[in-house]
C-alpha cells in the first residue's frame, strides 16, 4: 500500500494533508495493530484506542516523529508499519498478568522457599538498574514514564530492566545451588 501525501506539508501540520494521510494510512496501521494483538491472544478490541495512540505519537511535539522520517531509508508505509507494531507491542507489555490465587500447596512452596533464606538483595544491582527496578516495580511506573523521568530512551529502560532480571536470576540460581 503506497501512501501519497506532501510530506513537507504533513510535517508542518497542514490539516488537509493530515486528513489525507490518516485516510490512506489508517487501514494499514489498524491492520498491523490488530494482527499483533491477535497474535498475542487478544481479541483485537483495543485496536481503535491504539490507532489513536499511533496518530497522537506522530503529532506529539509538533510532529517530531514525522520530521525524523527519512524517505531515503525506507518507504513511508514501512516506517509507519514499524511504529504501529511497536505501539501494539508496548501495549501488550504494559498489560498486567492475570492474578491467580494460590492453592494451599502452592502457598506452602512459597513459604518454604523463604524459610530457606534465599534472599537476593536488590542492592547488589548497579545503581542505575536498581533505580529503574524500583521505579518500575515499587512505584508502579511504566517504561515510558521512567524514560521521561530519567531523560533516557524507553529502550534503555527495557534493556536495564532485562539486565537486572538476568542478574537477579543468576544470583538466585547460585543461592539455590548453595542450599
Amino acid at each position: 500500500m503506497e501512501i501519497s501525501v506532501d510530506l513537507t506539508a504533513l510535517q508542518r501540520g497542514d490539516r488537509r494533508q493530515w486528513e489525507k494521510f490518516v485516510d490512506q494510512s489508517a487501514p494499514l496501521v489498524a491492520g498491523i495493530i490488530r494482527k499483533t494483538l491477535l497474535a498475542a491472544g487478544h481479541d483485537g478490541g483495543e485496536t481503535g484506542d491504539l490507532l489513536q495512540d499511533f496518530y497522537l505519537r506522530l503529532c506529539r511535539n509538533h510532529f517530531a516523529a514525522l520530521k525524523r522520517y527519512d524517505p531515503q531509508h525506507c518507504r513511508l508505509s514501512t516506517w509507519l508499519a514499524v511504529i504501529a507494531r511497536n505501539i501494539a507491542i508496548d501495549y501488550l507489555r504494559r498489560q498486567r498478568p492475570v492474578q491467580v490465587e494460590l492453592d494451599r500447596a502452592e502457598q506452602e512452596k512459597v513459604v518454604s522457599h523463604h524459610d530457606y533464606g534465599v534472599d537476593i538483595p536488590l542492592t547488589s544491582l548497579p545503581p542505575r538498574q536498581l533505580l529503574i527496578m524500583k521505579l518500575l516495580y515499587e512505584h508502579d511506573l511504566d517504561v515510558r514514564d521512567v524514560a521521561a523521568m530519567l531523560n533516557i530512551r524507553e529502550q534503555s529502560v527495557r534493556s536495564a530492566r532485562h539486565k537486572a532480571i538476568v542478574k537477579l536470576r543468576n544470583m538466585l540460581a547460585k543461592e539455590k545451588k548453595n542450599l
